[in-house]
């Protein structure tokens, strides 16, 4: 045979197999209505086969490369008749599920507001597949689940995940776009203890994401979707790495300062200073009011960029977030910025921006003081284990005590938690996903605190916003549940629960989320919402410009009576 046919041959062989996965490359025509509705009967299935089927949890089969051969086979599906029967098959193909001995099917212990297994009957299924998926439900997988385990502190950890992060998966074909939307989509579905409180029912989600995915025409569409589905779940705790080449172009390179910004009455203040050197030399100073940025307002700036923060739960901490990110960064190394003197006149300002953070040598502050009318103040930020006995009773004669929670404490609520109170108290209560039962949730012993005769007898005041975050609210609600105390400020970032370790999905790319439930006592969850207020109390452009912290000066306020 000739030689240079062989090595044409084996040349296309070559092409062939290094393109097996994107079998879809060529550009899609927009999904029916139908097969969107097909595609994610499918998605749900699959998911649910993943976790509860004794073989399929058991890691029997290559369950990605079983959604890649179905996907073509449920998108021609013609009618819901045609759905079910394709599904039946597949039921089929895996064999019969044996009756499970140990499976415990009731709800005494569990918290089953997060599990929704209603789409098996109101899907529209023939009484035969309904009758298999709810025997499967009923006889579920046991034991140790090839995909999913517990991490350090009991929320999940998902294993056994395909990286796919060859440059072949930059921009990988459709079907493994939507391996990637039905994978995550799934992870969160049973894993995630909020996701029943998405802004959007979790259920919808899977419909509205599912076009995107599949018709994607580039790697940024593609990365954009990614960013906007984690961002459907509305958790502070989200991550990702996959800030790629592509999205970075949303906003440029340069998205680094001197300082940092918080968002005052819908214009940008300086509230942090990060280079002190590099601020006077650009004649930036601490709590400057900034109102445009590059011709552009604040408002409209943040306006703009909200669609893509992924990683906030509530309003006030997108805004966090853009000021973080998005508010000045671009594609040049210097922006023009406006800004207001406290007379109310603009000034026009030509600044640096930076491709990487600058040095930053946090200014030394007292971690305790006590301040005028004997008060006492504690930065929990600065606090640590070793001092805290000792703080408080430095602290134990003042007439109140402001613990200030905008920040991120040392784990150090529970200490001062057992000298404010005289008795055991119920702590926030941890829910952690319920392995035997996917979807499930228990909680954890939640009882704290041993009995003190001489408790502090002054007020407590805790003052938290947006920078109250994670650690910082179950501090704030531990520290609410152990003794009769005050809250000022404004809406936390509404983020708690230990996260998950981090979640791969095609692209190499990463993101995780919260893996435990928090909640008060009462049943209350501080996820999204915050914590519980008492007295809502925002800076303002005022304020900012006089140099006052109206937090504190509140709580002053209210420890003198006033």
């Amino acid at each position: 045979m000739n030689k240079s046919f062989v090595r044409l041959c084996f040349f296309f062989l070559l092409i062939i197999t290094l393109n097996s996965n994107r079998i879809f490359a060529a550009p899609q025509k927009p999904l029916t209505t139908k097969q969107v509705t097909s595609l994610a009967l499918l998605g749900k299935t699959w998911g649910f086969l993943k976790y509860y089927h004794p073989k399929v949890a058991k890691g029997k089969y290559n369950w990605d490369q079983v959604l890649i051969d179905k996907i073509p086979v449920f998108l021609s599906a013609s009618s819901q008749q045609e759905v079910s029967d394709r599904l039946l098959n597949w039921l089929n193909d895996l064999g019969p599920v044996d009756a499970c001995p140990t499976c415990d099917n009731t709800l005494t212990g569990r918290l089953s507001y997060n599990l929704d297994t209603a789409w098996i009957t109101n899907s529209g299924f023939t009484p035969e597949v309904i009758s298999k998926l709810q025997f499967i439900l009923a006889n579920r997988s046991q034991g140790e689940n090839y995909y999913a385990g517990y991490g350090k502190f009991k929320q999940i950890k998902v294993v056994h995940e395909d990286l796919y992060y060859t440059q072949e998966f930059k921009f990988p074909s459709p079907a493994y776009r939507l391996l990637t939307l039905f994978r995550y989509w799934n992870i969160v579905n049973y894993f995630s203890p909020y996701k029943y409180i998405t802004t959007t029912k979790w259920d919808h989600v899977l419909t509205r994401f599912i076009p995107d995915f599949y018709e994607a025409k580039d790697t940024l569409q593609y990365h954009v979707s990614i960013i906007k589905l984690i961002a459907a779940l509305g958790d502070g705790h989200c991550a990702t790495n996959s800030w790629s080449t592509q999205l970075q172009q949303l906003s440029g390179d340069f998205n680094h300062l001197p300082f940092r910004c918080s968002i005052v009455e819908g214009k940008a203040v300086v509230t942090l200073i990060t280079n002190d050197s590099l601020c006077k030399q650009q004649g930036i100073a601490l709590n400057d009011v900034i109102v445009s940025v590059d011709g552009e307002t604040v408002e409209k700036r943040v306006k703009r960029y909200l669609p893509y923060v992924y990683n906030a739960s509530n309003d006030d901490a997108r805004l966090q977030s853009i000021c973080n990110s998005y508010l000045f960064s671009g594609h040049t190394g210097n922006c023009d910025i406006t800004r207001l003197t406290p007379n109310g006149k603009i000034e026009k300002l030509t600044i640096n921006r930076y491709t990487k953070e600058t040095p930053y040598a946090p200014p030394f502050t007292p971690t305790w003081k006590i301040l005028p009318d004997n008060i006492g103040y504690i930065d929990m930020g600065l606090l640590l284990q070793k001092d805290a006995k000792a703080v408080m009773d430095s602290l134990f004669a003042t007439k109140g005590i402001i613990i200030d929670l905008r920040n991120y404490p040392n784990n150090t609520w529970h200490i001062i938690a057992a000298r404010l109170t005289s008795k055991k108290f119920i702590m926030p209560r941890l829910a952690y996903p319920d392995s035997s039962y996917p979807g499930l949730y228990k909680y954890h012993p939640d009882i704290f605190g041993e009995p003190n005769t001489n408790p502090y007898k002054g007020k407590v005041i805790l003052l938290v916003n947006v920078f109250s975050k994670s650690h910082s609210e179950y501090s704030a609600m531990g520290l609410q549940e152990a003794a009769k105390t005050i809250t000022i400020g404004s809406t936390t970032a509404g983020a708690d629960g230990s996260l998950t370790d981090f979640i791969n999905l095609p692209g190499g790319i990463l993101t995780r989320f919260s893996g435990l439930g928090v909640y008060y006592s009462d049943g209350t969850v501080a996820q999204k919402t915050g914590v519980k207020i008492d007295i809502v109390c925002k800076p303002t452009i005022k304020g900012v410009q006089g140099g006052k912290d109206e937090l504190v000066e509140k709580a002053v306020s209210v420890i003198n009576g006033n």
